[in-house]
């Protein structure tokens, strides 16, 4: 029977199979890598396992490796070749006995064993500040969740003799934890974000673009973000009242206020989709917007909502957290707001005081120069191979 769609799972066709992927593990004459996740999904799996085995595939015969995954319904299956492998990748993943004896399995073979992780959920010290962050008010048994959860990734960091890991923030925070050598990979664009991507831009040439924005996009993905948006809900609902040709997309899980639903007329609530169609959806939108807060938490997150909208020509509007520090230099590949600023940075973009065709150029070709397979091999196989 056919799997439903459902956007939080990867979509059908990226997950080979098993046979294809123990055959990768006896390739000859390479160094072979293995990477570990509890199950698949379309996030962290999709950025951390997925498009690294990708980029690692398009560069095989250069770096000389051969990457491939397995899930913990496999475990059975890796048990019995992880003695075959050179590196084994566990990515965020918690701890369990049995993935402490994989470990010991590995290394007692010459195995080198990583850990991936793109979020600061590993130190249980910023449990609160998460749950603060994701807007959640906590019971016992959530605490209970949350501490069990974090503590349990920290455990199995710990078993491992190295780190691969988003940006160099959250690499610190690692060294802090458990100090070890530590490899920087952002995330990227796979293949098929990027195919989807350049249908998306050629499209948006025809007609000829209009650089007039009409529509605002705010693309949450989960259901976390709910103080994220309360930092410009406000600014919002007062410039769409004073613009009566703006509107509104949010797509994911998200509540809006008073202020925006008394404007619902002009505001599209789009449920989840997939992360194709998703690009899709932001090449439809003429700005993006990112408000974070700010704090030790935020500035542990990637910037893929930066390099998501480059890709289709749409510009961001950021606030200035490490990784969209990092990526974006104000007014020449996206805009960088300051919490107080976000009126009047988007005020300046609706009445077109805002260079957004040169953002647009530069920020496409700012992506694809740093976020995609290719450009992201290098980094990959120095990390997999302990260089």
């Amino acid at each position: 029977m056919a799997r439903p769609a459902d956007p939080r799972l990867p979509p059908p066709g990226w997950e080979p199979p098993i046979a294809e992927r123990i055959r990768k593990v006896y390739a000859a004459g390479v160094h072979r890598v293995v990477y570990f996740y509890e199950s698949p999904d379309s996030s962290t799996f999709r950025y951390r396992v997925y498009n690294m085995i990708e980029a690692l595939d398009g560069a095989a015969e250069r770096i000389r490796v051969s990457a491939t995954y397995f899930t913990r319904s496999e475990l059975p299956v890796l048990e019995r070749l992880v003695t075959n492998a050179d590196t084994l990748v566990i990515c965020r993943s918690r701890y369990t006995a049995r993935l402490d004896g994989l470990v010991s399995q590995a290394r007692a073979s010459g195995c080198r064993v990583l850990f991936d992780t793109d979020d600061l959920v590993f130190d249980t010290r910023y449990v609160p500040l998460l749950l603060e962050t994701h807007d959640r008010d906590p019971d016992e048994k959530l605490w209970d969740e949350w501490f069990a959860y974090v503590a349990r990734i920290g455990n199995m960091l710990r078993l491992c003799d190295g780190a691969i890991t988003t940006n160099r923030f959250l690499a610190d925070r690692i060294a802090e934890f458990a100090p070890m050598p530590t490899w920087v990979v952002p995330n990227f664009l796979n293949d098929a974000q990027l195919r989807v991507s350049e249908a998306v831009r050629r499209a948006r040439r025809t007609p000829p673009a209009v650089d007039a924005v009409t529509s605002l996009g705010y693309f949450s993905g989960t259901p976390t973000h709910n103080r994220d948006f309360e930092m410009i809900s406000g600014a919002l609902a007062r410039l769409m009242t004073r613009h009566p040709e703006l509107r509104l997309r949010i797509a994911g899980f998200l509540e809006i206020g008073p202020e925006l639903r008394a404007l619902d007329d002009r505001v599209e609530i789009l449920p989840l989709v997939d992360l194709l169609e998703l690009q899709r959806v932001i090449g439809s939108t003429d700005l993006n917007l990112v408000p974070l807060q700010s704090n030790i938490f935020t500035d542990s997150k990637s910037e893929l909502k930066y390099f998501e909208a480059a890709v289709v020509n749409t510009p961001t509007l950021a606030s200035p957290t490490y990784a969209y520090r990092s990526a974006i230099t104000d007014s020449r590949n996206g805009f960088l707001v300051d919490a107080c600023d976000w009126q009047d940075r988007i005020e300046q973009a609706v009445t077109g005081r805002l260079d957004l065709d040169g953002v647009r150029s530069r920020g496409l070709e700012h992506v694809l120069a740093t976020y995609t397979p290719a450009a992201q091999a290098d980094a990959i196989g120095a990390a997999v191979l302990g260089h």
